[in-house]
């Protein structure tokens, strides 16, 4: 099973890396909605689409406004003038049709501020506490941290599974590790340096030696650190201390396909 990850990076958009965004085209399915999201249509293989969000914050969920140019630009496959109109209208239509059969999946304290901010014609749904997945898969989520909205996601089908982790501060003991134990993927926020461990708390983020720790302690045989800074706050230096901890980890990037 593959998963694709079309935005790697956190806060803003940058040359490097768009928004939170992670795609598994097989069946359908979008972990998070930032500015990645765009790129969407360059892996389409399904009719619908879920989107499983993980809060409200805008670099989670502002690429929705691009569903609707994804869709268009997927139908027109490629055309170059002159077109003609009658089609161009068409594609225009199937492309607004296109957005029924997204199903935007939230927890239910964020959706209305959602609703009112993106396209009406998607379908929402409040996020429940089993989603069941195509392919005889399920999703479950949980709370990162009790004093925050962020939540995760872990993803499981026969011979396969994924964690999803974003916004949170990884520590010892943390409560979401029993969620994503034995998963073989970790995707999991890594916003800045060790050396600013103290900003990162301070934000909600993370920073490398404590998200290896984390993979460690909840025995996952791969680990991707994702959610790049865009003011270029290097964690590389860091890699060979946290692969002391956790060796199996690399960090995600744009266009990046991991087979899990």
């Amino acid at each position: 099973m593959k998963l694709i990850m079309l935005g790697s990076g956190g806060f803003i958009p940058t040359e490097e890396a768009q928004t939170a965004c992670y795609m598994i085209p097989e069946h359908g399915i979008l972990l998070d909605a930032g500015s990645g999201l765009f790129r969407f249509s360059e892996y389409l293989q399904t009719e619908s689409l879920d989107v499983y969000i993980t809060h409200s914050h805008a670099d989670h969920t502002s690429g929705l406004f691009y569903l609707f140019g994804g869709f268009f630009k997927h139908l027109m496959g490629g055309a170059v003038p002159p077109i003609e109109l009658e089609r161009f209208q068409e594609t225009m239509r199937a492309a607004n049709q296109s957005l029924s059969a997204v199903r935007i999946h939230a927890d239910e304290s964020i959706l209305p501020k959602l609703k009112d901010s993106y396209y009406p014609g998607m379908v929402w749904c409040a996020l429940q506490a089993r989603e069941e997945l195509p392919g005889g898969g399920r999703l479950t989520h949980f709370l990162c941290h009790p004093a925050h909205p962020e939540i995760g996601f872990r993803l499981e089908w026969p011979g396969h599974s994924l964690a999803y982790i974003t916004d949170t501060v990884a520590m010892p003991a943390a409560a979401y590790i029993e969620h994503i134990r034995g998963v073989d993927l970790l995707l999991h926020d890594c916003n800045g340096p060790d050396s600013s461990a103290d900003i990162m708390a301070m934000v909600n983020h993370s920073h490398p030696t404590s998200v290896a720790q984390v993979a460690a302690d909840a025995d996952v045989k791969r680990l991707m650190l994702i959610h790049k800074n865009p003011l270029n706050w290097e964690i590389t230096e860091d890699l060979p201390a946290a692969r002391q901890i956790f060796p199996y980890l690399e960090i995600g990037y744009d266009g990046m396909e991991v087979e899990f």
